[in-house]
Parts: structure tokens; C-alpha cells; sequence
């Protein structure tokens, strides 16, 4: 019994490693090209910040959120729209469901939801809670953009293949999908806020995880809707990281994880 399922364990991770390369492959292209401008653009967005933030968190990339998280520590991000991109951001998911068969619809789904959420949450917070927040924008831009920890591009998107296989085999070995669903109330109301605060784990790690266990069946798409959206990555390591922000990430923090849960129990309520 246990041969049978380190088997089936070994042979399902491989099959993932061809479509994780491809995608990694895919995300270094895109950040390579367009994560200064990126943070640039979101810098200067103004009144348009949480919408921008909303559409660049969905494109898959790795240092995006972290950049962020040093733009608001530094005063050049208005709160509401670093929420906005925690809650777009997707991490390694688009990847993982790619490669674990997902279907396009539902991936574009996935992203088209985590945008609508992550735009409306943050108008709705800049028009309440953070509305009287204020950013520098006429003092020079100066943030280190290497946060995500990446390095040169063909090692880095074959440690991200390798680690992400390697997470994935680990878990489904150790616990079990059978177990997971268990744990996560598989089919409850409350399986969304479980994930809420499972996505608040500071690592790419846990997008890993929940993209898995909606593509086989254990988690609704409300609850990985609500676990990636506080899946904000190494976005958590910077904001907590940097001394100046640090006493201000609390409430972002708080914010972020009351909409994912809240947008993830109706989005399960609609749609399953």
C-alpha cells in the first residue's frame, strides 16, 4: 500500500515538472522586462492606484508583491493599493494549475475574480478606513526591486521547478489529499476562511498548495479564491521586514484577510 502511493506520488510530481519549467520560463520573460516600469507606473498612479495595482498583481510574476510591500514602507504606495495587489496577486499558482490540467476557463475565472475583488476592496478601503493616508510623489523613486530573492534567470527558473515539485510531493505524500479535505472542511461555508488563513503563510509555498488542492477536487474555488488572495508571498517577509513600515502593516495586513474571506465565502456562495 504505501509502495503503490510513493508511486503514484513520484510519477504524478513528474509529470508536472515539463509544464512547470515552461511557465516558470514564461513569468522570468515577463518580470524581466517590466518590474521597474511596473513599479514606476504604480507609484504614479494616484487616484487610479488600486485598479492598476489590481491588473498588474493578476499577471504571474515573483517579486512584484515584495516590491510593493518596499514602496508602501517607503511612503510611495498608498496603503489601499497595496492591499489591492496583495489580493490580485496569485503567486505560483497559475503554474501549478497550468500544470496540473486546469482548465483555461478556470484559470482565466480565478483571475478575472481576484481582480474584480482586489479593485473594488481597494477603492472600498480608500474610501473608508485608509482614506486620509498620503504618498510621496515628487521625491525621487529609490527601492531595491530584488526582494523576491531571484538571481540569474536559468537557475532561478530551475530552483523554482525543482522547489515546487518537491513541495508538492512532500505534502501529498505526508498528509494526503483525503486528509486535507478533512481538515479544511471540504464542502463547509468556512472552508474560504480556513484558506484565508492558510494564504497568510509568508511563502509562495502555500499558492503551491491550494492550487493543487483545487485542481484535485479538495478545496471549492471560493476557497482558493480566498487563499490566494491573502497569499501575498514574500510581499508579508518585506512589509514586516522593513522598520518603516512595520508599525503601519498590521492594518493592510488585517484588511487584506477580511476581504479574501469575505470575497471568497460569496464567491463560493455563487459559484461553488
Amino acid at each position: 500500500m504505501l509502495l503503490e502511493v510513493l508511486r503514484e506520488t513520484v510519477i504524478d510530481s513528474l509529470k508536472l515538472l515539463p509544464f512547470l519549467f515552461a511557465a516558470y520560463l514564461a513569468i522570468e520573460f515577463i518580470e524581466d522586462r517590466a518590474e521597474e516600469k511596473t513599479v514606476a507606473l504604480v507609484h504614479r498612479a494616484g487616484r487610479w492606484g488600486p485598479v492598476l495595482g489590481a491588473a498588474l498583481g493578476v499577471i504571474p510574476q515573483c517579486g512584484f508583491s515584495a516590491a510593493a510591500s518596499a514602496l508602501f514602507s517607503a511612503g510611495y504606495l498608498a496603503p489601499a493599493t497595496l492591499v489591492a495587489v496583495f489580493l490580485a496577486t496569485s503567486d505560483e499558482a497559475v503554474p501549478v494549475m497550468l500544470a496540473g490540467g486546469a482548465s483555461a476557463k478556470s484559470i482565466l475565472a480565478l483571475l478575472v475574480v481576484k481582480f474584480v475583488l482586489a479593485a473594488l476592496g481597494g477603492y472600498l478601503l480608500r474610501c473608508t478606513v485608509f482614506r486620509r493616508r498620503e504618498v510621496k510623489l515628487d521625491e525621487p523613486l529609490e527601492i531595491e526591486l530584488n526582494a523576491c530573492g531571484c538571481g540569474e534567470p536559468l537557475p532561478n527558473i530551475l530552483g523554482h521547478t525543482l522547489k515546487t515539485s518537491l513541495f508538492l510531493f512532500a505534502v501529498l505524500l505526508a498528509v494526503g489529499e483525503d486528509r486535507l479535505a478533512s481538515v479544511l472542511l471540504g464542502g463547509s461555508i468556512f472552508q474560504p476562511l480556513l484558506c484565508a488563513v492558510l494564504g497568510l503563510v509568508p511563502s509562495c509555498a502555500m499558492s503551491v498548495l491550494l492550487s493543487e488542492l483545487y485542481v484535485s477536487g479538495t478545496i471549492s474555488f471560493g476557497a482558493l479564491v480566498a487563499g490566494l488572495s491573502t497569499g501575498a508571498g514574500f510581499g508579508y517577509i518585506v512589509l514586516l521586514g522593513e522598520k518603516q513600515g512595520r508599525r503601519r502593516a498590521a492594518p493592510v495586513i488585517l484588511a487584506t484577510f477580511v476581504l479574501a474571506a469575505v470575497g471568497g465565502t460569496v464567491t463560493q456562495l455563487l459559484f461553488g
